[in-house]
């Protein structure tokens, strides 16, 4: 009656660079599926500020991305991967717990890095270009002791581990390419390098550091011009790449819809439309969520011979 599930594992083994937006809940999951991505990545920035109201600082709880999780996952057929920032918390333990808590979620694979607890002034600050001093990194030991932990706790599962590394912008970029090397030999299946900035990095990335690789955020593109395609990316071993474009989608259509309804004093402009030529059944299964599924399942347990 419902989609089946995909596996984002069975996707990556067939050869397929899965191509994932950035979602944050049940409703933008279906938008999701309905633009006909096969995957979804949980961006823990859109969830802290759908959530919690609160910018990506840092400030959200592991219960509350696992929430989250849980729901998106058990929701949409498309395989979920997480972002899941250091593990929430200082211990390889916590990260082992919190782990088993994401797969148990539904969880279908996440990232794990390197950056500390704290994630506020001083990174923001850096990303923006104002010469502020980088925000610390954990060390190769502890890093590396939490990328165990977390394919210890995957073990008997198909989830997939990326060992993501925050170091580019605090130790540099050989110390980047030696940290995920490193967690690659310890058995993560994947690996990202936050701020890989162009094709030519990527090269250098991919004849140091074997194995699946994820791209993050190919929307990414000063003056206009994308740094990278995601052909030219895929012949490198960069198999997953995501990009976050529903977001923006999605505070655009609210003020755009709200602004007109405001405007106009009825609801004629969002009630017709056109939705980018969705069909009306297409419609209506964005916004009833599996509706007809769901009643058709209480009919058939009313059905008493």
């Amino acid at each position: 009656m419902f989609k089946e599930k995909g596996s984002f594992m069975k996707m990556l083994n067939d050869g397929e660079q899965v191509f994932a937006p950035s979602v944050w809940d049940c409703f933008s999951a279906k938008a999701a599926e309905l633009c006909g991505y096969r995957a979804m990545l949980l961006s823990g920035a859109a969830v802290s500020k759908g959530l919690t109201g609160m910018p990506d600082l840092g400030l959200m709880t592991a219960d509350e991305l696992i929430y989250v999780t849980e729901r998106i996952a058990d929701f949409s057929p498309l395989p979920l991967i997480v972002d899941f920032d250091e593990g929430y918390g200082d211990s390889p333990l916590n990260v082992y717990r919190n782990i088993k808590r994401l797969v148990r979620a539904g969880a279908q694979g996440f990232t794990l890095d390197d950056g500390q607890g704290v994630r506020g002034y001083e990174r923001l600050a850096y990303y923006r270009g104002t010469g502020k001093k980088p925000y610390d990194v954990m060390s190769m030991d502890v890093y590396l002791a939490k990328i165990k932990a977390a394919l210890a706790a995957g073990v008997g599962t198909d989830c997939v581990v990326i060992a993501r590394t925050e170091s580019r912008a605090v130790n540099g970029f050989d110390d980047a390419m030696e940290r995920v090397a490193r967690a690659h030999e310890l058995g993560a299946q994947m690996t990202l390098i936050n701020r890989v900035n162009d094709f030519e990095e990527c090269k250098k990335v991919a004849a140091a550091v074997p194995g699946w690789k994820m791209y993050p955020d190919i929307d990414v593109m000063p003056d206009g011009v994308p740094m990278v395609t995601m052909e030219e990316v895929k012949e490198l071993g960069f198999n997953f790449v995501t990009i976050h474009c529903l977001e923006k989608g999605a505070m655009w259509g609210m003020v755009l819809y709200g602004k007109n309804n405001f405007q106009n004093k009825n609801g004629v402009f969002s009630g017709h439309h056109q939705m980018d030529g969705l069909t009306e059944e297409e419609k209506k299964e964005a916004f009833n969520v599996y509706g007809t599924q769901w009643l058709q399942l209480e009919k058939t347990f009313q059905e008493i011979k």
